[in-house]
C-alpha cells in the first residue's frame, strides 16, 4: 500500500446504536452511548439535518437512500462533507462502508473532528484505508501532517465491507477505534472546536465510493 502527499484539499467512530437494523452493517449489537450523553445523531433518511450537498470536479457529497455518501474522483485529493455543526470534545461513531474502490484498495476513508470550513481548512483527520491500514493526521492551513502514519492491522475489514469506527477528540487526547479496537493514539493541542465531516480519497485513477449511516456523535 502506498499513501501518497495530500496535494489538494477538496471542497466540501467504533461503536454505533444497538441493535439497529436498518443500518448498512447489518444487525451486530453494539454498546451505545446513554440517552443524555449524545449530542446529534443521524441515520441519513432525512435530508434535513443539513450536511454538505455537492457535485464537484474531484467528487461528491450528499445523501443517499438512507445513507451519507462521499466518492473521490481524483488520485490524492480528498473530499469530505460537514455536518454544519461546531462540538468540542465529542466521541464519534459511525459506519462506514466501502462500496466503490481501486482495484488494490490503495484508498482511505473516515472521520474529521474539530474542521474548519475554509479555503484553508484546519481539523484532525481519522482514516482507515481499504486495504488494511490506519492513520491520524492534522490539516492545518491545507497542509497535512502526520500525527500517527499509516500502519496496517488486521481488525480492519478490507475491500467492499462495513468498518465501525470511532473516533474520540476530548481535550489533546485523539484516539481512533475500528471494530471495537483501538488502533491508534496520540495528543495534539492546535484545535479545540469546529465541525465534524466523513471524508474519502482514492489514491489511484479509479473511483473510491464510502457510504456512511448511523452516526452517533456523544459525550466523551
Amino acid at each position: 500500500m502506498r499513501k501518497h502527499p495530500l496535494l489538494v484539499i477538496g471542497i466540501l467512530v467504533l461503536t454505533v446504536l444497538a441493535c439497529s437494523l436498518g443500518g448498512i452493517g447489518g444487525s451486530e449489537t453494539q454498546e451505545s452511548p446513554p440517552p443524555s450523553d449524545i449530542l446529534f445523531q443521524d441515520d441519513f433518511s432525512s435530508e434535513s439535518t443539513g450536511w454538505e450537498v455537492g457535485d464537484y470536479d474531484t467528487g461528491a457529497v450528499g445523501y443517499g437512500n438512507g445513507y451519507y455518501l462521499v466518492t473521490s474522483l481524483e488520485a490524492g485529493e480528498i473530499m469530505w462533507g460537514l455536518a454544519g455543526k461546531n462540538f468540542q470534545n465529542v466521541i464519534i461513531d459511525v459506519e462506514a462502508m466501502q462500496v466503490q474502490g481501486p482495484g488494490n484498495d490503495n484508498n482511505a476513508y473516515g472521520v474529521g473532528c474539530r474542521f474548519t470550513s475554509s479555503d484553508s481548512p484546519n481539523g484532525y483527520l481519522f482514516r482507515i484505508s481499504g486495504d488494511g491500514y490506519y492513520a491520524i493526521h492534522k490539516v492545518m492551513a491545507g497542509e497535512t501532517t502526520e500525527l500517527v502514519d499509516w500502519k496496517e492491522s488486521s481488525v480492519i475489514r478490507q475491500g467492499d465491507a462495513v468498518n465501525r469506527i470511532r473516533v474520540i477528540c476530548d481535550g489533546s487526547s485523539l484516539v481512533l477505534q475500528v471494530n471495537g479496537e483501538r488502533v491508534a493514539s496520540t495528543t495534539d493541542s492546535a484545535f479545540t472546536s469546529g465541525d465534524i465531516s466523513l471524508l474519502a480519497t482514492t489514491y489511484e485513477d479509479e473511483v473510491t465510493e464510502i457510504h456512511f449511516d448511523n452516526l452517533v456523535v456523544s459525550k466523551p
